[in-house]
C-alpha cells in the first residue's frame, strides 16, 4: 500500500511545527502545535505516532541531555550523486551496492535506511552512508525478538500511512556464501507488511544459488515476495534513473510529492 505523496505525511507535519517553533521544541510543544491538525483525527493515538516520528527521522536530533524531550529541526541535504559502475572489488562493490540502493530510493521518494555500522564504515562516493539515508532509528517500526537482525538488512525503504513508516521494499547484497542468510533476514520482516525481497548480487552464480534456495523449506512458500537481481541490473537502474531526474529537472516537471 502506497501513500498519496501529495498529502502531508507526519515527518511534513512535525517539520512544519518545528519550524513555528523557530527549529527546536520540546516535545510537549510539539504536539500543542500539532493538535487539532487534520491527521489527528484520524490517529487517536497521534501524540505516540509523534514521539515516535522525531525518533525516527533523522532531521529531528536530540537536544542533551539524553531524554530531554527537546529536539532541533537539521534539514536535509540535496542528494548529490552521479553515474557510477561497479569495481570488481567484492567489498568495494557492496558498499557501491548500498550507496545505489539509498540513492535510489530517496529519487523515488521514499525514507531509507541502511545498518547504523554500514552508515559509518561504508562510503559511496567519497561520502558516508549516511548522508543518503533519512531514517535514523527503525526500533519503533519492527518491535520484537527479530529486531536486530531486520536492523542489519542492507537497506530498506519505507512509505507513510496514517499511522506512520511500513517497509515497502527490502534489499539485502550478498555474494555466494551469504545467500541464504540474506534470505533468512529479509524472512523477519512481519508478515503483515506486504514488503517486497530483492537479493543483489554480482552474477548467475548467486542468481542460481538463490533459485535453488526458493525451492528448499522456508523460503518456498514465500518465493513470489522474493526477487533477484544482478550488480548489472541495479546498475542499469541507478544510472538510468540519473540521467531521468536530470531530463525531469531541466524539463521543469516537479515531483508530485514536492508540489
Amino acid at each position: 500500500m502506497e501513500t498519496d505523496k501529495n498529502v502531508l505525511t507526519w515527518k511534513d507535519v512535525v517539520r512544519g511545527a518545528l519550524l513555528e517553533l523557530g527549529g527546536q521544541g520540546h516535545l510537549s510543544e510539539i504536539n500543542k502545535k500539532i493538535e487539532g491538525h487534520p491527521k489527528t483525527k484520524t490517529n487517536p493515538t497521534w501524540r505516540d505516532t509523534i514521539r515516535r516520528v522525531v525518533r525516527q527521522y533523522k532531521i529531528f536530533e536530540p537536544i542533551p541531555p539524553e531524554k530531554s524531550g527537546v529536539y532541533k529541526l537539521v534539514e536535509e541535504s540535496e542528494l548529490e550523486v552521479k553515474q557510477q559502475s561497479f569495481s570488481d572489488e567484492p567489498e568495494i562493490d557492496h558498499g557501491i551496492a548500498q550507496g545505489m540502493l539509498v540513492a535510489l530510493g530517496r529519487i523515488y521518494g521514499y525514507e531509507t535506511y541502511a545498518p547504523k555500522t554500514d552508515q559509518t564504515i561504508r562510503t559511496f562516493q567519497g561520502k558516508p552512508l549516511s548522508e543518503f539515508v533519512s531514517v535514523g532509528d527503525c526500533t519503533n517500526i519492527f518491535r520484537g525478538s527479530n529486531l536486530s537482525q531486520i536492523r542489519q538488512i542492507d537497506s530498506l525503504w519505507f512509505d507513510e500511512d496514517d499511522d506512520g513508516l511500513f517497509p515497502t521494499y527490502a534489499f539485502e547484497v550478498e555474494h555466494t556464501t551469504k545467500v541464504k542468510s540474506g534470505l533468512d533476514r529479509l524472512l523477519k520482516i512481519p508478515k503483515r507488511y506486504a514488503t517486497g525481497f530483492f537479493i543483489i548480487g554480482p552474477s548467475k552464480k548467486e542468481k542460481d544459488l538463490f533459485a535453488w534456495y526458493l525451492n528448499q523449506t522456508p523460503f518456498r512458500q514465500f518465493a513470489r515476495r522474493f526477487i533477484f537481481k544482478t550488480y548489472h541490473e541495479l546498475e542499469e537502474l541507478y544510472n538510468t534513473a540519473l540521467t531521468h531526474d536530470t531530463y525531469r529537472e531541466n524539463f521543469g516537471v516537479t515531483e508530485r510529492w514536492k508540489l
